[in-house]
C-alpha cells in the first residue's frame, strides 16, 4: 500500500389458587343439621369448585378405630379442576354446620366461607429488539467490503480489484482539497479508505462516494514519523475491532533493508496518537491485515520478502522470501484476501502500469508449494496503495 518518495498509498400460570372449598361434615349417632344461608333443605352435600389446571382432595372429621389405631375417614370432599382458560371468576359460598351431641349439650356451630377472586395470567412472549449491534459489525453498503481489494493510483484515484475475475473497476478521483501526491492506504470496517499523502497527511475517503474526503484529525510528524506503509488489522480472532499498524519510511533514498532500520508502529483508533512498538529490518515496507488478527509486511530487496509480524513488537514471526518478485524504485502495495496474498508492483519501472502477482499462501491447489503466479503485467493504473477491509474473507471462498 505504498509508493516511493514521489508516489502514495490506505442478546402462568394463574395458580388459581385453588381455593379449595372443603365442607366438613361431622358424623354422630345423633341427628345432623345443615343450614345454608339461603334456607335450603338440610341435606349434607359435598361442594365442588372448578378452577384451572389443578386437582386437590380435602378430608376432615376422621374417627379412630380403637383396635387398629387406624383413622377412618367418613367423609371426603374432592375438588376437581379442569379448565384451559387463564382468567377465573369464582363465587362466594357460605356454609354453616350445626352439630348437637346427645351426651354433651354443648352446641357447636361452624361457619365456613370460601371466596375465590378473579385471577388473570399474562404471558409475555415478545422479543427485545433494541439491543445494540455487535461491536465493529461490518456494514451493508453499496460498495461491498468483502468481495475485493481497494487500490490507490499514483494520481489519486480509487479503484477496486476483484481477485475472482482478475479485473479492475474505477470508483473515482479523490477530492481532498488539493492533496494529490499519494503514498499509502488502508481500509477500515466502516467503509472508509484512509489515504496517506506524501508528508504524512491522512484523509478518510468514503468508498461509496470518493468525492467525500474528510480530515479525521490525525497530526502528521508524531515522534518524527511522516510516511509509513499501513493497514487495518483486527485485534484478534475473537475481537473484530481494528486499528492501524504501520512501518516507517525515512524519506531518504529508495526503500531498503537492514538490521533495525525501520520502526513498527500503531495508531490509537480514538485519540489517533502514534506509538512506536519496536524495530524492523525495513526502511519502507507495506502492511496488510487479516480478519483473524494477523499482520504481515511486504518489503526488502533481492528478493522481496513476506513477513508475518508480532503486532505487539513488530518482531518477525515468519519470513518467506519471494523469489522472482522485486521491489525496485517503483510503486508497490499488497493485500490479503481469502487465503492468498496479492502483490502490486512496478517491477519494470514503467511508472504507468502495475503487475499483479498472487501467492497461493494456503496452498489451495494442494501441490505442497506456495506458488507465485503472475496474473497480469498491465493493470490499468500504477498502484501505490492497497487496502482490504478486515470484513473480507480469511478462508478461500
Amino acid at each position: 500500500m505504498m509508493r516511493p518518495t514521489l508516489l502514495v498509498s490506505l442478546v402462568c400460570v394463574a395458580a388459581c389458587g385453588d381455593s379449595v372449598q372443603s365442607t366438613a361434615t361431622a358424623a354422630s349417632e345423633a341427628s345432623t343439621a345443615t343450614d345454608t344461608s339461603d334456607g335450603t333443605s338440610p341435606t349434607s352435600t359435598p361442594t365442588t369448585t372448578t378452577s384451572p389446571t389443578s386437582t386437590t382432595t380435602a378430608t376432615e372429621g376422621g374417627q379412630t378405630d380403637s383396635d387398629t389405631g387406624t383413622t377412618i375417614e367418613p367423609t371426603t370432599s374432592t375438588t376437581t379442576e379442569d379448565s384451559t382458560t387463564t382468567t377465573t371468576t369464582s363465587e362466594t359460598t357460605s356454609t354453616t354446620t350445626s352439630t348437637t351431641d346427645p351426651i354433651d349439650t354443648t352446641s357447636t356451630t361452624t361457619s365456613t366461607s370460601t371466596t375465590q377472586a378473579e385471577t388473570t395470567t399474562t404471558t409475555d412472549t415478545g422479543e427485545t429488539t433494541d439491543e445494540p449491534p455487535p461491536a465493529c459489525e461490518c456494514p451493508d453498503i453499496e460498495v461491498p467490503l468483502d468481495d475485493g481489494i481497494f487500490v490507490l493510483s499514483g494520481d489519486a484515484e480509487l479503484w477496486k480489484y476483484f481477485p475472482e475475475s482478475n479485473s479492475f473497476t474505477m470508483l473515482g478521483g479523490l477530492n481532498c482539497g488539493g492533496l494529490v501526491s499519494t503514498f499509502s492506504m488502508a481500509v477500515d470496517r466502516q467503509g472508509f479508505a484512509w489515504v496517506q499523502f506524501v508528508g504524512g497527511e491522512l484523509r478518510k475517503v468514503d468508498v461509496t462516494n470518493v468525492s467525500n474526503c474528510e480530515d479525521p484529525g490525525f497530526s502528521p510528524g508524531q515522534l518524527g514519523v511522516n510516511n509509513f506503509g499501513m493497514a487495518f488489522v483486527s485485534n484478534s480472532q475473537f475481537d473484530q475491532c481494528d486499528r492501524i499498524y504501520g512501518n516507517t519510511y525515512s524519506g531518504f533514498g529508495p526503500f531498503s533493508e537492514g538490521p533495525n532500520i525501520g520502526d513498527f508502529l500503531s495508531i490509537d483508533p480514538d485519540s489517533l496518537q502514534l506509538s512506536k512498538l519496536g524495530k524492523t529490518n525495513f526502511d519502507g515496507a507495506e502492511l496488510t491485515g487479516t480478519g483473524d488478527g494477523r499482520a504481515f509486511e511486504f518489503g526488502g530487496t533481492g528478493p522481496a520478502k513476506l513477513v508475518e509480524v508480532d503486532k505487539a513488537s513488530g518482531a518477525a514471526l515468519e519470513v518467506l522470501p519471494l523469489g522472482g518478485l522485486e521491489i525496485n524504485n517503483g510503486a508497490f502495495a499488497f493485500a490479503f484476501f481469502a487465503g492468498d496474498f496479492y502483490f502490486f508492483t512496478d517491477s519494470d519501472n514503467d511508472f504507468f502500469a502495475s503487475e499483479v502477482t498472487r501467492l497461493d499462501y494456503d496452498d489451495s491447489d494442494m501441490n505442497g508449494i506456495q506458488d507465485l503466479e503472475l496474473l497480469t503485467s498491465d493493470a490499468p493504473l500504477l498502484i501505490v496503495g492497497a487496502g482490504v477491509s478486515t470484513c473480507a474473507p480469511v478462508a478461500p471462498m
